[in-house]
């Protein structure tokens, strides 16, 4: 007798070719960049119709936002451990380069997130809800600078600004594929990174 072919529920039918959608749309991105990508360029690489694109998505920058939420156990992760760290130049340095390795693989991903950044309000407000979740996920960071005299609310600003400077770095030095930069940076980042962690002020509070 003939094998039954094993049906597909909806459901994961559903979660198939939305997956089939964001794996187009990264590429495309990539290829083309953001801004050239039209919906119906997406649908056709995915092998759907428009009208099964916006079944799923009703934006391209609804895509970017999954793809930034699939990135983001990652980096949340990474922040974790930096927490956990001894807050010393060289410590903060070698996580900074670590960082930097998931900068690299994750390459394509913040590239599309980069170029839709500026079109996007979605894209733009979960992009800087990530970092208030990078500061939650450091709540001993922020501890020790209470700690120091540093009100609550300034000591998680603190960690959100460097945060953003160590991402907005990476961008550049990473994405944009800028070693002497990096070099350069990483230094930096790896003072002010154990400066803060350890709980000291270089400011008046």
């Amino acid at each position: 007798m003939p094998e039954k072919t094993a049906r597909v529920s909806r459901a994961e039918q559903k979660r198939r070719t939305r997956a089939a959608l964001v794996y187009a749309a990264r590429g495309l991105f990539v290829a083309q960049g953001y801004t050239a990508t039209t919906a119906d360029a997406i649908a056709r690489a995915a092998d759907v119709s428009r009208a099964t694109f916006y079944l799923h998505f009703r934006s391209k920058g609804e895509i970017v936002v999954e793809i930034m939420r699939g990135v983001e156990p990652d980096v949340v992760a990474a922040y974790e451990h930096l927490a956990t760290l001894e807050p010393t130049p060289a410590v903060t340095g070698e996580w900074l380069r670590e960082h930097a390795a998931l900068w690299r693989r994750y390459r394509m991903e913040f590239t599309s997130m980069e170029q839709a950044l500026a079109n996007e309000e979605a894209v733009a407000e979960e992009w800087f809800a990530l970092y208030g979740r990078l500061a939650d996920a450091m709540p001993a960071a922020v501890g020790r600078l209470t700690e120091h005299g540093v009100a609550t609310e300034r000591a998680r600003a603190r960690i959100i600004a460097l945060i953003m400077a160590i991402e907005r770095a990476f961008y550049f030095a990473v994405v944009r594929d800028r070693p002497a930069f990096f070099d350069v940076i990483v230094l930096e980042l790896a003072d002010a990174l154990a400066h803060a962690l350890s709980g000291q002020s270089g400011h008046s509070d």
